[in-house]
């Protein structure tokens, strides 16, 4: 047999910070820091962001999904006013930054406007040629 070829299996604490939580247990990851146990001896520690103390699955405290607001927010984007309908329609105004990202059902970040701004400034010329007899 072949000498090397398995991992170094042993005992290791892994430990969760955020939930002041630690098991010890038998794992082949590796780490430079130690810890001392209960038991007196001293095992390396792997630090986790997560576990089951932690986790919000565990704990009783899981986000639930609002479905019904997703289709809202759905419908509110995809029905009624398009942004290419605001862009050429009759020029009774000319279309505001505002009223291209609402009707694209974005909200109204500074992102946002800056991406109207630029779709106006580049279909709106467009659009006003193309209604030009």
């Amino acid at each position: 047999m072949k000498s090397d070829t398995h991992p170094d299996y042993r005992e290791v604490v892994f430990r969760d910070r955020s939930a002041g939580y630690a098991f010890l247990t038998r794992s082949t990851a590796a780490s430079d820091t130690v810890i001392e146990w209960d038991d007196g001896r001293t095992y390396p520690v792997v630090d986790v962001e997560i576990s089951s103390e932690s986790h919000p699955f565990h704990t009783g405290k899981a986000r639930v999904v609002d479905s019904e607001g997703q289709i809202a927010k759905f419908r509110q984007r995809y029905e009624g006013t398009t942004p290419d309908e605001i862009l050429h329609s009759a020029p009774e105004s000319d279309p505001t930054p505002e009223d291209l990202v609402l009707a694209s059902g974005r909200d109204l970040s500074e992102e946002n406007l800056q991406w109207a701004r630029e779709r106006i400034a580049a279909e709106g010329r467009a659009a006003m040629e193309r209604r030009l007899p």
